[in-house]
Order: structure tokens, then C-alpha cells, then sequence
């Protein structure tokens, strides 16, 4: 059966038709029928284990909460070139917040242990609240939700899910460190957009 040039551009329509039909389904199973797309999913610090690249031993995520104000869990790896730039200033900040109590755990993916520990020979005076870690089961991104490097999660004392930064951040903006204070300690505010920049 031949088609004439009508049938056919009804056949391509039709057939777009179905197929945005369909990924509009998709999306709302994927994502949920929720009208706030904004609203993050992630609600508390999933239970994980990642290994100290320094000492080797094994770092439970919940472990990692205890004596501290906040924790900022940090997706990256030595292999990408954002995380790379990024790393300098995101140490400065973790420095100049030392004195809050805050924690950073900063977790390589799909990495390997002699190029993070050659790659944390750039920076010889890693400040104490930091702990670098791999994630050899590769496991964490999954957890956290996440699909791209770098991004990080800040959690409360209690494990709460406070902020989620996406891509690569000015950490050197003093903005950065008069929020730190009410993120962590404006238990009233429920929910924050995601910051992306």
C-alpha cells in the first residue's frame, strides 16, 4: 500500500504525537506527579560505607555525624576538570568554617587510590575537618541521587538533608560562609532550593 504525501505527514504527526504522550508518562512515573519539582528528594544521609584514603579504614556515613554541627558530603573525582578547578577554593572554605564544627566528606567516584592520593599532593595542608574517601563499590551516587561531578550535599547534625549544590561552586564568596549559619541552624525553614551555578 502506497501512501500519498497527506497520509504520510498524518502518520509522522501521529507518531510524534504518541511519542511525546508517552515521555510525558514516563517523566511522571520517573519524577512523580508532584507540582514542586524543586523540592529535594534526598531527605536524610543514606547509610553508606567509603573508604579513608589516608588511613584506609572504613567510614560509615552516620558515623561521620557524631561531634559535629553539619556535615558536607562532596561527589567528585581526580578525572574530572571541574572538580579539579574547584577543589583549591572548596578547601579554603572547608578551612574558614573550621571553627563551626563542620565536617567534610569528600568522596571520589569511580576513582582509583593512587591517582587521588597523587592528586591530594597539590595540597599539603588539608584542613582538619576535612577526610578524603573513595567509594570503591561504587554505590554512593546512587544513594545520594545524583548523575554528574561534582555536587554536594550539606546534612544537619541529625543527619537532615539541609542543601544540595550543583556543579561547581564560588566558595570563596563570603555569602557562602554567613549562610552556613542559617542553614544549619534555622530549624524552622523545611525545604531550600537547590543551588546551581
Amino acid at each position: 500500500m502506497k501512501l500519498n504525501f497527506f497520509q504520510k505527514i498524518l502518520l509522522i504527526a501521529a507518531l510524534l504525537g504518541l511519542t511525546f504522550l508517552y515521555g510525558s508518562y514516563e517523566r511522571k512515573v520517573f519524577y512523580g506527579s508532584s507540582a514542586d519539582n524543586s523540592a529535594p528528594v534526598l531527605k536524610v544521609l543514606p547509610e553508606f560505607n567509603v573508604t579513608n584514603v589516608s588511613s584506609m579504614a572504613v567510614i560509615k556515613s552516620n558515623d561521620f555525624l557524631a561531634g559535629s554541627t553539619g556535615v558536607f558530603v562532596h561527589i567528585w573525582g581526580t578525572w574530572c576538570a571541574p572538580c579539579e578547578k574547584e577543589m583549591p577554593e572548596f578547601l579554603s572554605y572547608a578551612a574558614k568554617v573550621q571553627d563551626s564544627g563542620v565536617k567534610f566528606l569528600l568522596i571520589a567516584v569511580n576513582d582509583e587510590e593512587m591517582k587521588i592520593k597523587k592528586f591530594l599532593t597539590r595540597f599539603p595542608n588539608i584542613p582538619k575537618n576535612v577526610t578524603f574517601a573513595i567509594d570503591k563499590e561504587n554505590r554512593v551516587m546512587d544513594q545520594l541521587g545524583t548523575l554528574k561531578v561534582p555536587e554536594t550535599f550539606l546534612f544537619n547534625s541529625t543527619g537532615k538533608h539541609i542543601n544540595k549544590f550543583i556543579g561547581p561552586q564560588d566558595w570563596l564568596a563570603e555569602s557562602y560562609v554567613t549562610r552556613l549559619s542559617f542553614w544549619l541552624n534555622d530549624q524552622k525553614v523545611e525545604e531550600r532550593k537547590i543551588e546551581t551555578h
